[in-house]
């Protein structure tokens, strides 16, 4: 059975990235807003069907300097502008591996922990040898090495129902 839904061009899904670095900006709210948190999983859907490499970007020099601003923010605890900063850049260059990077921070530190993970691994699908991205995923990963994470007791669980 084939996927009859139309997938979006690239310069569509530019677009929708500059839409959303406007809507994180004017949202005046602590954390991102739902549909925001949407558009974000449904861009990078639609990016992974395109080869990073194979289109050039738009304005690598505009995306760079916007890396470098996104930056800047998440240093000054300014996470809202730095996502829309990197959610900018990336309608100049949709496969820059450090504006993913810089968007998945900002969506941590925005409570978007979901949005944060698939920026990260989108991160890593771009440049499997992003360094930071690979030390965040692998710190990520070994959260997962407790026991009570499978759906055993946590450690004060099993305390109170000893106590009890």
């Amino acid at each position: 059975m084939s996927d009859s839904t139309p997938h979006p061009p690239l310069d569509e899904i530019q677009s929708l990235l500059a839409d959303l670095a406007h809507r994180v900006v004017a949202d005046p709210g602590p954390t991102l807003d739902l549909d925001v948190r949407d558009d974000i999983l449904r861009v990078l859907c639609d990016l992974e069907r395109y080869i990073p490499g194979l289109d050039p970007p738009s304005d690598l020099q505009a995306a760079k300097q916007l890396t470098a601003a996104a930056g800047a923010a998440l240093v000054h605890g300014r996470p809202r502008i730095a996502l829309a900063r990197a959610f900018r850049g990336l309608s100049y260059a949709p496969h820059h591996a450090e504006l993913h990077y810089l968007a998945s921070s900002a969506c941590f530190e925005l409570a978007a922990a979901t949005e944060a993970v698939r920026l990260l691994a989108h991160t890593l699908w771009i440049n499997p040898g992003h360094d930071k991205a690979r030390r965040e995923m692998e710190m990520l990963s070994g959260c997962d090495e407790s026991p009570w994470w499978d759906g055993e007791e946590g450690p004060d669980e099993a305390e109170g129902q000893r106590a009890a």
